[in-house]
């Protein structure tokens, strides 16, 4: 992770900006001393997830729809069981 001061920031701004944009994060220094991590903003909610993401295929799995129980399911999010995969 990059460094950039606060004079940094003041001065070049709009480059701190767009390198975020591109997804780098930035450790913020005053006075020689770390005192914020500038981190990208997460995407918006509204992008659509994929339909094969696996996650979301867990609920067509559980009972009484699927053939999956609640407890299988939990062990495969949580930590697989031999029997399972």
């Amino acid at each position: 992770m990059d460094t950039i001061t606060m004079l940094d920031l003041r001065s070049r701004g709009k480059d701190v900006v767009k390198r975020l944009e591109r997804g780098e994060k930035l450790a913020l220094t005053y006075r020689g001393k770390r005192v914020a991590t500038l981190v990208p903003e997460r995407p918006d909610d509204d992008v659509p997830v994929p339909p094969e993401d696996p996650i979301f295929q867990f609920a067509a799995g559980a009972e009484p729809m699927g053939g999956m129980t609640n407890e299988q399911i939990d062990q495969l999010l949580y930590g697989q069981s031999a029997d399972l995969r």
